[in-house]
């Protein structure tokens, strides 16, 4: 079975041309919170951080970070956009809204210490879902996302994905 499925990835997906499918993934807070560990492991700017997932796309996030002048704590409220922008320039964007700490958030943009892919715009927090992909494989399967869809509960964010194979 393995051999089947290399081969439909290798043959980039033509066998498969026409398939639309949409997808509903549940992903709970402590599932966020670990892959945030593994993408932050060798930062040396930030000690930790914690997520918490509320209702109506609203997300806490607790970071301990080090600056050039001192260890700073981040709290930030940040609002969550409904929906992934696929067509951002160069690759998919994540963004979200800070609610409250605007100066603390601004503050770690300007000393650096935010993980590559990450960007604050005034109160707008940017993160560039390409930066995190490492091989062309990735790459190639997130070209076959056509949308994706936010809403959260407590605890929890539920994607809405929608993938199609056009070729």
């Amino acid at each position: 079975m393995e051999t089947f499925f290399q081969r439909i990835i290798d043959r980039d997906f033509a066998d498969l041309q026409g398939l639309t499918a949409e997808l509903s993934i549940p992903i709970r807070q402590p599932l966020i919170n670990e892959l945030i560990a593994i993408a932050l492991r060798g930062n040396k700017n930030i000690e930790s951080c914690q997520v918490s997932v509320h209702p109506q796309n609203r997300v806490s996030v607790d970071a301990r970070v080090k600056t050039p002048l001192l260890p700073l704590s981040l709290n930030v409220q940040l609002k969550l956009d409904t929906s992934v922008d696929l067509a951002s320039y160069s690759s998919p964007k994540l963004r979200a809204w800070m609610e409250n700490n605007r100066f603390l958030g601004s503050l770690g943009s300007m000393f650096n210490v935010l993980p590559e892919g990450i960007k604050i715009y005034g109160d707008q927090v940017v993160v560039d879902l390409g930066s995190f992909l490492r091989t062309p494989e990735q790459k190639k399967y997130l070209a076959l996302v056509k949308s994706a869809d936010i809403s959260t509960e407590e605890g929890k964010v539920n994607l809405g994905i929608r993938v199609q194979i056009d070729r």
